[in-house]
């Protein structure tokens, strides 16, 4: 019994620390910004484009709405002067085309078109929910805004070659083409309750819009959304038919094909950092209109990571999150826009030649803007809390090691 005593003394401590460097881990406790002033993280971001990164990006600092750095890479294989990338170099946004989905859905609705929380198939006649055995009625367009209507296909959409004809929106439903093995779009598990990440919900919103206004996706979303928010280099389609693209670069620094996309809403909005900051500037003045976009709604660890369209990076202070999207495709493109509303200050970045920098730059600026670690790399906050942990165990175990050597000598 004294041995039991004695192993639960020494265990619960370290229980309880571990839960401590743990939580405290995912507060960014462990966790150092790599600067402390914009200065610094433009120092930054200058040194990671420089080095051992072969492809083309365009990252951007904003203050209301307005530029305040802007920073280019151009891959080292541009032959010509039309290859530099500058501000107005159109780049694929991949998963960031989502949130202008978020937003073409949110005017629809304070429109008076739907209310959110109406059930998806109320507004569909060309398309349906297969049965599954869940109640589809119980999908509602919030929960597909947020990815927790229950639909299991983990969608990320497959490429088509520049001369493939691309599918209509009701045939991609009920065959889409994925990035890896086949996808089913149904819903597999009890809508509202669970956060699963689902390109095949942005798939059934653009039909949705579609449905709605009897317009393409594309006519619609430019003429209510990219051209009221200034976005006038922003298009949907084929990349490599834009003037001034960036192309697709390999991880190797080599040439990759350009692709298509069967889904708009999704994945298929290109655009410059010019309109990604018009874009901002628009938001921050229009907040009252989209302010649902960052309403807390799907859950990850505790923490709130989505809101009605937007990923939400770190809170802030009261109910005020940063705020975005990040996107990635093949061959090695990604893409990041985040937003403070609190300070006014955003940052975009764009690149291709890399599967995670954007990414990467986006949670730097991030902990440097609000002392948290993004959820998207939750695994590097927590992996800083290890070396803590390891210390605080050692410290406990040579205390203990030493009360016991202390009284065995006083007997």
């Amino acid at each position: 019994m004294k041995w039991l005593i004695r192993i639960t003394s020494i265990v619960i401590p370290v229980l309880g620390w571990a839960v401590f460097v743990f939580l405290a881990s995912l507060e960014g406790l462990w966790l150092e910004p790599i600067a402390s002033d914009n200065d610094g993280f433009d120092r930054y971001v200058a040194s990671r484009l420089e080095n051992n990164f072969p492809g083309s990006a365009a990252v951007a600092l904003i203050k209301d709405g307005k530029i305040e750095f802007q920073q280019f890479k151009t891959a080292k294989l541009a032959s010509n002067d039309d290859d530099i990338v500058d501000e107005n170099t159109v780049f694929p946004l991949a998963s960031l085309s989502k949130l202008i989905t978020a937003i073409a859905i949110h005017k629809l609705a304070s429109d008076g078109y739907f209310s959110l929380d109406d059930p998806i198939e109320k507004y569909l006649s060309t398309w349906r929910l297969p049965e599954t055995g869940f109640d589809n009625k119980q999908v509602t367009i919030a929960m597909l805004l947020s990815h927790t209507s229950g639909l299991t296909d983990g969608l990320g959409f497959g490429d088509y070659g520049r001369e493939e004809a691309l599918p209509t929106t009701q045939e991609s439903l009920l065959a889409p083409r994925a990035s890896k093995e086949n996808k089913v779009i149904e819903v597999g598990v009890q809508p509202g309750t669970e956060f699963l990440y689902s390109g095949g919900g942005y798939l059934i919103l653009e039909l949705l819009v579609e449905e709605i206004t009897n317009q393409p996706f594309e006519l619609w979303v430019k003429a209510n959304v990219l051209d009221p928010a200034g976005m006038v280099g922003s298009s949907y389609g084929y990349l490599g038919a834009i003037e001034n693209n960036s192309g697709s670069i390999t991880t190797d620094g080599a040439r990759a094909e350009v692709f298509q996309y069967a889904s708009s809403a999704a994945t298929a909005l290109n655009a410059n950092i010019i309109d990604l900051a018009s874009l901002i500037a628009y938001l921050q003045q229009s907040m009252t209109d989209v302010s649902p976009l960052t309403q807390p709604t799907a859950e990850m660890m505790g923490a709130y990571i989505w809101g009605q369209g937007s990923m939400l990076y770190a809170p802030l202070e009261g109910s005020v999150y940063i705020f975005g999207h990040d996107g990635s495709n093949s061959p090695a493109i990604n893409t990041t826009l985040r937003i403070n509303p609190e300070t006014g200050e955003a940052f975009i970045a764009l690149v291709t030649g890399h599967q995670s920098l954007a990414s990467e730059l986006g949670f730097e600026w991030t902990l440097m803007q609000s002392g948290k670690p993004d959820f998207v790399y939750f695994n590097r906050a927590i992996a800083s809390g290890m070396k803590p942990m390891a210390i605080g165990i050692l410290i406990w175990l040579l205390l203990v090691s030493w009360f016991f050597v202390v009284r065995k000598k006083q007997r």
